[in-house]
């Protein structure tokens, strides 16, 4: 068969996997990265805030997302760099634990925010962070680790549920709303949490069958401590579940000064009731509240009504019948000129000030179920009017989510005619886009995970296997050759202290490590006359790892043994870990008929510890490390075998191994952390080998080709592929044809989740690559020849020489074509998928065949060498190759565990019992 230019046609048997049953959990809670107060002593404080410097403007936060079971995703901010778009990209997922498997509140705090106003940026990092979680049915407030997800902290919370909590501006104290009829306070210090301070211990109660469902803090005032002057929090407002909302004051800490040693309430408010037939009225939960710059008090309630009070009186300047059904959750938008509610009805409100009066300026429907949590970056602080500077230069971004799983990213600037001049933070560095919230385009991004580890999918491509990774058990199915369809083998549920954290199965199907934050477990599968299998635990494997003597020094006993991340050689003779507490790797080998398990080699990766950029010294002295994508400088420089490391400072946070891969001969083992460190290792003599420049991101994926496994390719979050040669230790220049997969790679909205590479080896000029996200799957032809033999192309490299390589290029693409016309027939492609007993349409598999060109044609010269599916897969888990022309797509569409929600506002039984 011919395409329409005359090039003959490859075929790529597809196998759509729908069986695959794990279902997302719901979102709770969102938070971005908290704005600080600044120092007291900064003209800022007496509301003279100066404008934001340009690198402050475009610096962003991360992204903190809790889900119904306990799980809290971090996504950290990637930068555009040249036409691509900016986007928060997925870095680690935290497990819950076994005693605490929950979250539905969760608070960020900066962790030292009388130092931190003190640092050049404003915008605070991880580390700069602590993160409390409380669960729906937990008597507890815990800590988490934003490394690791360990509990650092749990608090016993008086008379349990929680029911709302919430940090003061001036990141000191927590307040927790329960069901006792007063509040509670904490102490946040350098240590934890801590009991209150002796002024706050005395609360005055509520009626007792009132629950406090909402507190929002008011704007500090400055306060004289001493000879230094100090942020003093002043009073909160809460909203009550009797129809109103009340304010507090805080007493002074002057125990003779008038009313100190009591929280009171200042005044009350009461918001329309509902009216039932015969019976009355029946009570208003107000859901949320907000307390704005000018000292404005915004609710929100189960009417769906959006209210705006006069701060003093407590009189009701403005209202709105927003939604159809209750505002759960209301936000102040940055700075407090705008804001933001939703609910149950799918609608996103934003409210904008326009000449002094509050306007609906747009409504949107976002989600397709209820939404359960909203948060904008720059994050709001409750803060005196011109006390936080403005950012003029790049629009505010609104995070939502709910029962749909997703989270949506949308720009939500105010219509106003600054809106027109910001950069659009969703978009393109280069170049304006629509940033006011009702004509956005939202960024709907994955619930399934994807790079850095977080998969859930492995595929055992020589026993034909797919493991799928659940919360607490894993799922083996067997893919049947040509149109046999599929069939599941073994189902397991594993007693762990968290989730899965990590899964692998061999390539030979007689292997299968899984693992939890604190213990990693192995098992020997074998087949049963029946076709189904059957695990057998290594009960010595921990036992083993403990005692090892090359593992002495881990303290494996008390810290555990769980993996962040698992990858098994591709002779299954070896199994790689890398420990989640440590950062470090484990080489394990395994026998085929025995159950011992040696430990090979254990790598300390101790400059994966280390942070900063490792520099190399050159002919010129110590230069930086260019970023693999933009080589400039000369080839001894580029080796990154070596170096030193600009910071001393050590970081356990950035040791976490976030990928491996190891090559398909057996040879080399690369590995990357979540501090953009890329280090190889040679499997044979089983010591290191080098360890690349210090990339501006984590590495999404790493890769070894099977036509060259000295190549490792590096997916990188700014949505580009990289390579470095591993015998010669350099990094390799881009060519033509990687310029151009690289340029329709940043055209796309949603960020790489993974690659992987055709298992073949019959035509090393054209291997095929697929690159995929949650909605869109790419397939190329790359010339790894090509690639491999450049050492420096792009910048600084004359137009002569570009124009000569292209020449030889498509030479030797035409020779391949010719060879390729003469050795293969014509081959016919259905685009019909067939049907089968478990492979038809609409079923949990089925198979179809793809048309892409053949490999005669595979430089920049020809425009479909890369063709791009935008309309076909929706939810992709994961994507692997089974053999030559042979790829599996797994997906999990909301539309296969849709039924298993609750019901929809939009559905007619929406309410019912």
């Amino acid at each position: 068969m011919l395409v329409p230019n005359g090039q003959p046609v490859s075929t790529t048997s597809l196998h759509r996997v729908r069986f695959f049953d794990h279902a997302p959990s719901p979102i709770t809670a969102l938070a971005f990265s908290p704005t600080p107060l600044p120092a007291a002593s900064d003209p800022a404080a007496k509301g003279k805030a100066k404008q934001l410097s340009h690198e402050a403007a475009n610096e962003l936060g991360v992204l903190v997302i809790a889900r119904e079971n306990g799980e809290v995703e971090i996504w950290e901010w990637v930068a555009p760099e040249e036409s691509s778009m900016g986007n928060w990209v997925l870095e680690r997922i935290l497990p819950p634990t076994l005693t605490h498997p929950g979250v539905s509140l969760m608070a960020l705090v900066i962790r030292d925010p009388s130092a931190f106003s003190q640092k050049a940026y404003r915008v605070p990092k991880v580390a700069d962070l602590r993160l409390y979680t409380s669960g729906s049915d937990s008597g507890d407030l815990v800590e988490r680790c934003l490394s690791t997800g360990r509990i650092l902290q749990a608090y016993s919370i008086p008379a349990p549920p929680l029911w709302a909590m919430s940090v003061s501006p001036t990141h000191s104290i927590l307040a927790l709303a329960t069901t006792s009829p007063t509040l509670h306070f904490l102490s946040l210090t350098s240590s934890g949490l801590e009991p209150p301070p002796a002024h706050l211990l005395r609360c005055e109660p509520v009626p007792s069958r009132t629950r406090t469902v909402s507190i929002a803090w008011g704007p500090p005032r400055l306060a004289q401590d001493g000879s230094e002057q100090v942020w003093q929090d002043t009073y909160f407002v809460t909203g009550n579940s009797d129809s109103s909302f009340r304010k507090w004051e805080l007493p002074s800490s002057d125990p003779n000064a008038p009313g100190a040693g009591r929280v009171s309430i200042k005044g009350r408010s009461v918001v329309e009731k509902i009216k039932v037939q015969k019976k009355g009225t029946k009570g208003t939960i107000v859901w949320g509240a907000a307390v704005l710059p000018d000292h404005t008090i915004v609710t929100s309630d189960s009417l769906g009504t959006v209210i705006f009070w006069d701060g003093a009186s407590l009189a009701q300047k403005q209202s709105f019948k927003a939604h159809k059904a209750d505002g759960m959750v209301l936000i102040p938008g940055p700075h407090g000129k705008t804001v933001f509610t939703g609910g149950p009805d799918q609608r996103v409100c934003q409210f904008t000030l326009v000449n002094g009066q509050w306007q609906i300026t747009a409504s949107k429907r976002l989600h397709s179920h209820d939404i359960r949590a909203l948060a904008v970056f720059p994050a709001y602080t409750p803060a005196p009017p011109g006390t936080i500077p403005a950012n003029n230069e790049v629009a505010p971004v609104l995070a939502s989510g709910g029962w749909d799983m997703n989270v949506i990213l949308t720009p939500c600037a105010s219509p106003e005619i600054l809106a027109s001049r910001l950069r659009n933070p969703l978009g393109r560095n280069k170049g304006l886009s629509r940033t006011v919230f009702e004509e956005a385009y939202i960024r709907r991004m994955s619930y399934l995970g994807g790079g850095r580890g977080t998969g859930r999918i492995s595929i055992s491509t020589g026993s034909r296997l797919v493991l799928g990774r659940k919360e607490r058990s894993v799922g083996i199915w067997r893919i049947f050759e040509e149109e046999q369809g599929w069939e599941k083998v073994l189902e397991m549920d594993l007693k762990l202290r968290t989730t899965l954290v990590a899964s692998a199965i061999s390539d030979d199907g007689r292997w299968m490590a899984v693992s939890d934050l604190y213990e990693t477990k192995l098992f020997r599968l074998t087949t049963s006359p029946a076709g189904t299998l059957i695990p057998r635990r290594i009960k010595t494997f921990v036992s083993t790892l403990i005692s090892a003597e090359s593992t002495s020094h881990l303290s494996l006993d008390t810290e555990g043994t769980g993996s962040g991340i698992l990858v098994f050689a591709p002779d299954s003779s070896r199994l790689v870990m890398g420990l989640a507490i440590s950062g470090q790797v484990l080489v394990l080998g395994l026998q085929e008929d025995e159950e011992d398990v040696e430990v090979a080699a254990c790598f300390s990766r101790s400059e994966a510890a280390m942070p900063g950029r490792i520099i190399k010294k050159g002919k010129k002295g110590k230069k930086e490390m260019p970023p693999p994508d933009l080589p400039n400088g000369d080839d001894d420089e580029m080796n990154g075998d070596g170096g030193e490391t600009v910071e001393a400072k050590r970081n356990g946070d950035l040791a976490k191994v976030a990928c491996m891969a190891v090559s398909s001969d057996g040879q080399w083992l690369a590995v990357s952390d979540l501090g953009g460190k890329v280090s190889t290792y040679n499997m044979d003599t089983l010591r290191p080998h080098s360890v690349l420049p210090t990339l501006p991101q984590s590495p999404l994926a790493l890769l070894f080709p099977p036509t060259h496994p000295s190549l490792l390719t590096i997916v990188l979050p700014t949505q580009s592929l990289s390579f470095y040669h591993i015998d010669d230790r350099r990094l390799l220049g881009s060519t033509p044809q990687l310029d151009i997969l690289n340029r329709a790679l940043r055209d796309q909205f949603l960020p790489i989740q993974s690659a992987s590479f055709e298992p073949s080896r019959s035509s090393p000029k054209a291997a095929k690559i697929v690159i995929w996200s949650s909605d869109w799957v790419c397939t190329a032809r790359l010339d790894l020849d090509l690639i491999g033999r450049v050492r420096k192309l792009g910048n600084g490299t004359s137009k002569s020489f570009q124009k000569n390589l292209r020449r030889k290029w498509a030479e030797e693409a035409r020779d391949q074509l010719e060879r390729t016309s003469a050795s293969s027939p014509s081959l016919s492609t259905s685009d019909a998928a067939p049907s089968t007993p478990n492979g038809a349409i609409g079923s949990p598999l089925s198979r179809q065949v793809s048309s892409e060109p053949s490999a005669g044609k595979s430089s920049s010269e020809d425009p479909e060498f890369a063709k791009f599916t935008h309309d076909r897969f929706r939810a992709v888990a994961g994507i692997e190759w089974v053999g030559e022309g042979e790829m599996v797509v797994v997906e999990r569409p909301m539309g296969d565990f849709v039924d298993e929600l609750p019901a929809m506002f939009h559905m007619g039984g929406y309410g019912r019992s």
